[in-house]
């Protein structure tokens, strides 16, 4: 019998990433995105794979161009668009829009843009497909100066964008010139089919769009015509998906009542415009996704989606560190959970005509995995890391809570060391995870398992401040960053040491990244009691972080309870963690991306330059052309370099 193996830093290259699954709309066929780690090329490789539900056979379908992914049914099920990146593309890699007969045959493809294609949809009666892409506003100059006229000019893992706009455009598989729908100097985000001659967009149209987050919905003609404005009220728009009729479009959003920390619901608007509905006011749940996992390809869409007779509409929400599926009546709002318990959270989902759901899970001791969920029977799908999961020892991962000093209930898990002694002594390490309305939950963290596979207790909860609870748990965090939350998180350390006999108190170990970032700047500024820390994209200075960062004007503003810098500069140094550096003792690792322009690279590079200065312990990776997402999808050398630079830290001083 083969002996299983601890859990590797190089096990990255093995695990296969299954995303973005894909119903049939007759609810016979799944098709999906498989993506694997090219060691040798440092790239990430994906195909579109095709399962039949009620064979069980499971084939690979696309292949040859690298990077497959997107796949969309016609809604006479007989093809597939997908977007992929063509083998010697002129345009840097960007993706382009391709379809293929599902009875098999070669792809045919659509386009060929200069800077790609995003967002493509069929029209209901599969004769057109809509896209978006970036459209130069003015002829681009030929110089590699760079001339800034917007406040918004570039953004995380996407780069400069200043002068280009994100529009609107239709084709039809037999003509293939692209048709321009939307013209201005506005973005289209989520844009979706009203009937085949209208569609509906999330957009600003308001000439200081670029100064709030604030978003609306609009229908336009793809023949000719104007946008028009459905709803009024300033919100904050994530997603929308418009019922099979036509009448009505319900989208994720919220109003502000808690600033960006506001719960978002499930509204519906006429397409005709009228005021919007709240259909999940008095649901005091966590609509979406934010369960955090690093062995997933891409953030899931978490759009609402409508019954095909129009009925009910289905969304995820998080609970405890579980997403479930939920169905809620259109006209009683009554919510029935359909999928999701632990170890089996919904991830991504589609669902079919015939009511069958095809769905990747999240579970705390295996990689995604895709199922499907027919006549009330959930079967498993696909097996792709099952003989990985064989030969590896998967540490244990329990859950603990505890009432905080707050009076309220935090919620983290704890993964010992796999074989671990319950009579010996080993390091503990405090995960701390970025948002800072991410969650920890119930899912895979291979960071997790090879920081226990090198003898350490790993410890990662859900402070006050965190998604997946209750409102007032998420929304009191904004202009109290480092009151309540640090105190959560030190008695969360308090509360493992004294529970688990085993967790040696004088070797203690830190690390975060982006939010988690700034509370391990915080923790090693505020206390002495951990031996190492590892701040990775973080925060140090938030009046800086106020100009520097491509949110910076609209998410700090919000964060530092609707105050600028200039209106309140106390307040934004009194919680800057550079503001306490000459308490700092603890040796620290600062990892940072150099195009992060999420948390920019000056942040590191301040935090850095005062702990030399003042003699700490420390040093400073910098890893170029990587942005905030090195640690999820950052180049497949660089993920690796990163967990040995963060165990070869850990171990020196633990």
């Amino acid at each position: 019998m083969e002996m299983k193996k601890l859990v590797s830093i190089e096990d990255l290259r093995t695990l296969k990433m299954i995303s973005d699954p894909q119903i049939s709309p007759t609810g016979d066929q799944v098709a999906f995105v498989v993506t694997v780690i090219d060691f040798p090329s440092n790239e990430y490789h994906s195909n579109i794979w095709l399962t039949n539900i009620q064979t069980g056979t499971i084939r690979s379908f696309t292949s040859g161009r690298r990077k497959d992914k997107n796949p969309r049914w016609s809604p006479n099920s007989s093809q597939l668009l997908f977007l992929s990146t063509p083998l010697k593309t002129p345009w840097q890699e960007k993706a382009q829009l391709f379809t293929i007969p599902v009875s098999g045959g070669e792809a045919t493809q659509l386009t060929d843009l200069q800077f790609g294609v995003q967002s493509p949809q069929w029209s209901p009666d599969s004769q057109q497909i809509l896209f978006t892409s970036l459209t130069p506003e003015i002829q681009t100059p030929d110089t590699d100066v760079k001339i800034i006229r917007r406040i918004a000019y570039r953004f995380n893992d996407k780069g400069y964008f200043d002068g280009k706009r994100n529009h609107l455009y239709t084709l039809t598989p037999s003509n293939l010139t692209p048709k321009q729908i939307t013209h201005g100097a506005y973005d289209v985000e989520s844009p979706d089919w009203v009937n085949n001659s209208q569609i509906a967009f999330i957009s600003n149209l308001s000439a200081d769009a670029d100064l709030t987050r604030d978003k609306y919905i609009y229908t336009i003609s793809c023949i000719d015509g104007e946008p028009t404005q459905l709803t009024l009220t300033k919100q904050v728009i994530s997603s929308l998906n418009v019922a099979p009729n036509g009448d009505e479009i319900a989208y994720i959003g919220h109003d502000y009542r808690h600033g960006l920390a506001t719960f978002q619901d499930i509204w519906v608007v006429s397409s005709d415009g009228c005021e919007a509905t709240n259909l999940t006011h008095a649901l005091d749940y966590d609509i979406g996704n934010s369960i955090i996992c690093d062995t997933r390809i891409e953030t899931p869409n978490c759009s609402p989606r409508w019954s095909s007779d129009g009925r009910d509409i289905y969304f995820t929400l998080v609970r405890s560190g579980i997403i479930g599926l939920y169905k809620l009546s259109r006209k009683n709002r009554t919510l029935q959970k359909l999928i999701g318990r632990i170890d089996h959270s919904v991830e991504a989902w589609t669902r079919a005509k015939n009511g069958a759901i095809a769905y990747t899970i999240l579970a705390t001791k295996a990689p995604i995995e895709l199922w499907v969920s027919k006549n009330n029977t959930e079967i498993q799908i696909s097996s792709m890391n099952l003989d990985w999961k064989r030969k590896r020892v998967i540490s244990d991962c329990e859950c603990f809570s505890f009432k905080s000093s707050g009076g309220h209930t935090v919620e983290g898990w704890i993964i010992p060391p796999p074989n671990f002694q319950h009579n010996a002594k080993y390091p503990l390490l405090l995960e701390i995870h970025g948002g800072p309305r991410g969650v920890y939950g119930k899912s895979f963290m291979h960071e997790f398992q090879v920081l226990a596979a090198q003898g350490w207790v790993v410890i990662y909860v859900n402070p006050y401040g965190s998604g997946g609870y209750t409102q007032d748990f998420q929304s009191q965090l904004p202009g109290h960053y480092g009151e309540r939350d640090y105190q959560d998180l030190m008695e969360a350390v308090d509360y493992a040491i004294q529970k688990y006999t085993f967790i040696d108190a004088n070797r203690l170990g830190v690390l975060g990244g982006s939010y988690g970032g700034f509370m391990t700047n915080w923790i090693i500024t505020h206390t002495t009691r951990f031996k190492a820390a590892i701040t990775m994209r973080g925060i140090c200075n938030w009046s800086s972080m106020f100009g520097c960062s491509d949110i910076g004007w609209t998410f700090i503003r919000q964060e530092m309870g609707d105050m600028l810098p200039w209106e309140n500069a106390e307040l934004y140094q009194s919680k800057s963690p550079i503001h306490y550096v000459a308490n700092a003792q603890t040796p620290t690792l600062i990892i940072h991306s150099e195009d992060d322009y999420r948390c920019p690279m000056e942040q590191a590079e301040q935090l850095f330059t005062a702990l030399k200065y003042r003699d700490v312990p420390t040093e400073l990776i910098r890893f170029p052309k990587e942005n905030h997402n090195l640690s999820r999808s950052g180049n497949p050398h660089h993920r690796e370099e990163r967990l040995q630079h963060i165990v070869r830290w850990l171990a020196k001083y633990l």
